[in-house]
């Protein structure tokens, strides 16, 4: 499950949560677990976009620099 989506079903399970009945230390347990769950996923898909777009620009300075040593080598046998 995309964790957006994970985002939005613990979201609602927050606001839910008064109208299901369950006991007031029941309630708050699972709004701090809620809670704390949306932090972690929310810096998890922070940092994992980071990450991709880190190793997006690699791939693509790598690509570059195989297209200038081409270009070199091409420029050298002429």
């Amino acid at each position: 499950m995309p964790k957006s989506r994970v985002i939005v079903t613990l979201g609602a399970i927050i606001a839910l949560l008064p109208i299901l009945g369950f006991p007031r230390s029941w309630e708050f347990f699972f709004q701090i677990a809620a809670g704390l769950s949306i932090i972690i996923l929310s810096l998890w898909a922070n940092f994992d976009r980071k990450l991709m777009l880190r190793a997006k620009a690699q791939k693509r300075h790598t690509h570059k620099k195989l297209q200038a040593e081409i270009e070199a080598s091409r420029q050298s046998e002429v």
